[in-house]
């Protein structure tokens, strides 16, 4: 993230302008001064050329990136040095306080300023009290020494106040956009991590439960084959089945279309393929009932409700040793139900480790706004209903 300048430096240009007319006005004043030994009129000329030249090569520079530094304060030392000596030789080079007095307070701030534009008043005052008459008479030169400082300190302060505010505003710019940079890496790290988690679910809800159902066909055909040929074909039609419907589920996860049950004609006749699967496979006393109508009117929904039934049927396959497995779809108006029901072994739902199941399932009914209820206990089987409004 590139840095930009703190606005208040965008008008460092003007100054610098003024600050060159300021001194080529004085420096025209120290030529044109009468009275004045030519020698005493070149040095004092050339000790103003020397500051504006500092300033334009070194002085700028500071304000930008040294402001407040030692190398600032010595800078500004070393000018009032050079103003003292071309003051010492032509009194009337304190003209190029007009110039000098806002630079001390862009360079070493409002403190070390105020005192660097104190003394450089004070330098001139004493030249002038002490040596060439300037302004004629000594009230006029006290008038204009206060005057002068007293203009010279507001400038200041008004600087000072600018610089202040636009380094603040800067300062805050700076952090806001540092802050909606890491909002927007945070955003897309969220992003990821959403998008893994959703790519996680639909893997387990496809291929993990259609490659464990395979197996389990596979090793079904296996114990049939000494005794039921005719049994034994059909599972291996099962597990055909069941292989192309990953393989078409795993082209569409790579091709980002929609599942295969997203274009299921009927919800009610998916959940009896999962059912007569359970039954025929794996010897369960399955059974579906359909109360109401056949199937909710959102597709989404249907998918959704599929995914449900399957993680639940699954679950009984695979722990419940349940006998017995009845599936009841209700859909109203308003509401509709799902239940899972067998009269497997149960298990204690308040010490059962969270597995991947569950929480799946709840995390899909969030996004839905339905809610799951898990009634059970040791010997008493399962029941598992799920309640989304239409």
């Amino acid at each position: 993230m590139s840095r930009t300048p703190d606005e208040w430096l965008r008008w460092q240009p003007v100054w610098d302008a003024y600050f060159v007319l300021v001194s080529a006005a004085g420096l025209g004043g120290v030529l044109l001064t009468g009275g004045v030994d030519p020698v005493r009129r070149a040095g004092a000329a050339g000790l103003l050329v020397l500051l504006v030249a500092a300033h334009l090569l070194l002085g700028r520079r500071l304000i930008r990136f040294d402001r407040g530094t030692r190398r600032a304060l010595l800078y500004q030392l070393g000018v009032v040095l050079v103003f003292a000596a071309a003051v010492g030789l032509v009194t009337s080079s304190a003209f190029m306080l007009f110039a000098l007095c806002a630079p001390a307070f862009m360079t070493v701030g409002p403190v070390a300023g105020g005192l660097i534009v104190l003394v450089l008043n004070l330098v001139w005052l004493g030249v002038a009290a002490a040596g060439e008459t300037f302004l004629g008479s000594g009230s006029l030169l006290g008038v204009a020494g206060v005057t002068g400082a007293a203009l010279s300190i507001v400038l200041g302060v008004w600087v000072s106040q600018i610089i202040r505010q636009s380094t603040g505003r800067a300062s805050l710019i700076r952090e806001l956009e540092a802050t909606r940079a890491e909002l927007g890496r945070l955003s897309y790290e969220a992003g990821r991590a959403a998008e893994r988690e959703q790519f996680a679910d639909a893997i387990h809800d496809t291929l993990a439960q259609g490659l464990s159902s395979t197996i389990m066909l596979l090793q079904a055909t296996g114990s049939a084959l000494a005794t039921d040929s005719e049994r034994a074909r059909r599972y291996l039609e099962l597990a055909e089945t069941t292989t192309r419907d990953n393989l078409a589920d795993a082209r569409a996860l790579i091709t980002t279309r929609p599942l295969p049950e997203a274009t299921s004609a009927s919800l009610a006749d998916a959940l009896r393929r999962e059912v007569d699967r359970l039954r025929d496979v794996h010897g369960v006393n399955a059974s579906l009932r359909v109360d109401g109508a056949p199937d909710p009117a959102d597709t989404a929904l249907n998918v959704d409700l599929l995914r449900l039934a399957q993680e639940a049927l699954n679950n009984v396959r695979k722990h419940a040793d349940a006998g017995r497995v009845e599936v009841v779809l209700s859909v109203d108006a308003d509401c509709v139900r799902l239940e899972v029901r067998d009269d497997g072994r149960g298990f204690a739902t308040d010490a059962t480790p969270p597995g991947h199941g569950l929480p799946l399932m709840r995390r899909r009914l969030s996004q839905a706004g339905g809610v799951l209820q898990v009634d059970s206990a040791p010997g008493k089987g399962t029941s598992v209903l799920i309640r989304v409004p239409t």
